[in-house]
């Protein structure tokens, strides 16, 4: 598979252990269920990543059958009932990481973006920008522990 978007992973793929990605028949599907379009970026991601992640993000909840998961505890945590406070959950936003059930990482389709920033919901709840871009998430967050 010809990689633009990850292709600083080329060289690493040996250190990755077990991976093994989604097609893109699967692919189309879960664009389906969220009723969303995905970024390039991040499909790069599910044809290595989308069934078996290896060691990538290895602590993340990131793989194909965790998705719809990440979405639902991600509502819960944008309602803070002691504070009376919540933060909207749009039908844009793709959680396609969870962190520890309290990290939440997401990027806004509706912005349209091939690699877009990537966002972060804490049970706080809040939510701020946390890398610029899909790919650097990948770098910092899978690659870099890793190296």
């Amino acid at each position: 598979m010809k990689l633009n978007y990850l292709s600083f992973l080329n060289e690493y793929i040996r250190i990755l252990g077990s991976i093994e990605g989604l097609n893109d028949k699967e692919i189309n599907q879960l664009e389906i269920e969220s009723k969303i379009k995905l970024p390039n970026a991040y499909k790069e991601f599910l044809k290595l990543f989308g069934k078996k992640s290896g060691q990538m993000l290895g602590s993340y909840l990131t793989e194909r059958h965790k998705l719809s998961r990440n979405r639902e505890s991600a509502k819960i945590a944008s309602i803070d009932e002691l504070d009376n406070k919540q933060v909207e959950i749009k039908d844009s936003y793709f959680f396609f990481a969870q962190w520890q059930g309290y990290n939440f990482f997401f990027f806004d389709c509706a912005e349209g973006k091939e690699d877009p920033p990537v966002y972060l919901l804490t049970d706080s709840p809040s939510i701020s920008l946390y890398k610029k871009s899909f790919t650097d998430f990948i770098k910092d967050e899978g690659l870099k522990p890793l190296l």
